[in-house]
């Protein structure tokens, strides 16, 4: 039986008994599994393909990814997609701890539309989260 996963989902997201945090962070869960996690595992298999350690974690409140260089002795970027709660519901939010080569560490954090640009969590799209870590991998070569 094809997508009954998805209508389970459904019914849960429609059930008028979850309170409105247990609807968002399953909606929230769901961004990640359909379009982050893909997104990023397509950029690690990528890094890979370019000679470098990628690795892909999933965690119920994010996803994230750590790409290594040196056979994979020396971290270069550690890149996550997180929740930010906001007035009326849950934005994904960016973060990075970009390693340059001079080994200085900087972390950031920053929304995927220019802040204080009204966005959903639908208006992020795969496209967005790959043009997020191509920003952030930038730095890692002083760019």
């Amino acid at each position: 039986m094809e997508g009954w996963k998805q209508e389970l989902e459904n019914i849960f997201l429609s059930d008028s008994q979850a309170s409105r945090a247990e609807r968002e962070n399953a909606r929230f869960a769901k961004f990640l599994r359909e379009v982050v996690t893909p997104a990023l595992t397509e950029i690690a298999g990528e890094m890979r393909r370019l000679g470098r350690t990628a690795n892909v974690r999933e965690a119920p409140a994010s996803t994230i990814l750590t790409v290594y260089r040196n056979n994979g002795s020396v971290e270069e970027i550690c890149y996550s997609v997180t929740r930010r709660f906001v007035n009326d519901g849950i934005l994904p939010l960016a973060h990075a701890r970009v390693v340059r080569t001079n080994a200085r560490s900087t972390t950031h954090e920053e929304p995927f539309r220019p802040e204080g640009s009204q966005y959903t969590i639908d208006d992020v799209t795969s496209d967005d989260i790959i043009r997020s870590f191509l920003t952030f991998y930038r730095m890692t070569k002083g760019q």
